[in-house]
C-alpha cells in the first residue's frame, strides 16, 4: 500500500470516530518532535545525494503523528470525566456497583451529580455531614455547605459534622443540628424534619420546621404543615443508603445506637442482662457485603442477641437458641 492510500485509510479512520477534542500544545509539541527525531535517526547522517529520492518517508511520518495522535486521543476519550477545578467539598463513601462514581472519589465544588432509577449515592462533605440521594436525583455541590437541588430527594444528617444547607426551588432549607429530607416532586418542595429543627426561607418568608413536622411548599406559595413519624416507608431510602460502619472492635452497644439512628428508631432492652451484653460484647469482622437490615441481624446474632422491631422500637433480648 503506498504512503497516499495510508494516509487516506486513516482519514478515514478520523472521520469515522468522529468529533475529538483538541489537543493541548504540549501534546502537539511532542507528535512533531517525535517525528522530526525519527527522521533523524533515519536519514540525517547521510550524505546527499545527486540522483533525486522519492521522499516516500514523508507521508509515513506524517501517518505516524497521526497516529500517535489518535492514540492520545483515544486514552484520553476513555478515561475518566474530568473533575472540574475547585477545592473538594465531599467525597463518595457509598455507591451502587454500576454507577459511575467509586467510593473514596473526591468532588470538587461545583460538580454536578445525578442518579438513574438504578442506584443512590451516600457522600460525606468536607465538612463531616452525610448526604444521601435517592434514585432520579440531580443536583450540584456548590459548597460544602451548600447542595443545590434540581429534582429528586437529599438526606441530610448532620451529627457530628458542620450543617449543610439545601437549596431547592422553592426556597432554602437552613438546618441547625439535624436529620432532614428535601424532596422537589413536580411544583412541590417537601422538607421531613427527623431530628433538630430547620428554617426554611421561602423567598422574604421564613418558616420554621421541628422534628416529627413535614412542609409542603408549592411554587405558586401554597404551605402546608403536617407531623410525620421518624421511621416507617418514607424513610426506607435512607437506611438503604447508608454507608455501612467499620464494626471490628466496636462494641454492640454502639452498633445498635448506629442502625437507631439512621432508622429512626427507639432501643429497648428485655432486662438489665441484655443490656449489659450490649455494652461488653466486642464484635470483629465487616458487614460492608451486607445491607443495614441484613446486618442487624447477623451482627446480634453473632452476640448471642435476638431483635423484634414493633412500632418504631427495636426491642433487644438475650437468644433462647
Amino acid at each position: 500500500m503506498s504512503g497516499d492510500a495510508r494516509l487516506e485509510q486513516l482519514e478515514r479512520l478520523l472521520r469515522d470516530a468522529g468529533p475529538r477534542r483538541t489537543l493541548p500544545e504540549q501534546d502537539l509539541a511532542a507528535i512533531r518532535e517525535t517525528a522530526r527525531a525519527e527522521w533523524q535517526r533515519r536519514y540525517g547522517s547521510r550524505r546527499p545525494s545527486r540522483v533525486p529520492v522519492r521522499r516516500w518517508w514523508i507521508p509515513l511520518a506524517a501517518a505516524a503523528a497521526i497516529a500517535v495522535a489518535v492514540g492520545i486521543v483515544w486514552r484520553a476519550r476513555t478515561r475518566e470525566p474530568a473533575t472540574v477545578a475547585g477545592p473538594i467539598v465531599a467525597s463518595v463513601e457509598r455507591a451502587a456497583d454500576a454507577a459511575p462514581w467509586k467510593v473514596g472519589s473526591a468532588l470538587p465544588a461545583e460538580s454536578e451529580i445525578e442518579t438513574d432509577r438504578a442506584g443512590r449515592l451516600a457522600l460525606r462533605m468536607a465538612g463531616g455531614a452525610s448526604a444521601r440521594l435517592d434514585v432520579g436525583t440531580q443536583i450540584r455541590l456548590a459548597s460544602a455547605a451548600l447542595i443545590e437541588l434540581t429534582r429528586g430527594a437529599v438526606y441530610v444528617d448532620t451529627r457530628g459534622g458542620e450543617e449543610v444547607a439545601v437549596r431547592a426551588p422553592a426556597g432554602l432549607v437552613q438546618p441547625a443540628g439535624t436529620q432532614f429530607e428535601v424532596r422537589v416532586e413536580g411544583d412541590a418542595t417537601v422538607l421531613k424534619v427527623r431530628e433538630g429543627s430547620v428554617r426554611f426561607q421561602k423567598g422574604p418568608e421564613t418558616v420554621r420546621a421541628a422534628a416529627g413536622e413535614e412542609l409542603v411548599a408549592r411554587e405558586d406559595g401554597g404551605l402546608v404543615r403536617r407531623p410525620i413519624p421518624p421511621f416507617g416507608p418514607d424513610w426506607e431510602w435512607v437506611l438503604a443508603a447508608a454507608p455501612m460502619p467499620e464494626i471490628e472492635g466496636m462494641k454492640v452497644r454502639r452498633f445498635l445506637d448506629w442502625i437507631a439512628r439512621e432508622a429512626g428508631w427507639r432501643i429497648e432492652f428485655a432486662d438489665r442482662d441484655t443490656s449489659a451484653l450490649a455494652d461488653s460484647v466486642e464484635l470483629h469482622g465487616s458487614i460492608s457485603h451486607l445491607n443495614p437490615v441484613e446486618a442487624t441481624g447477623v451482627v446480634l446474632s453473632s452476640a448471642g442477641l435476638q431483635h423484634r422491631v414493633s412500632n418504631g422500637t427495636i426491642v433487644v433480648s438475650v437468644s433462647k437458641e
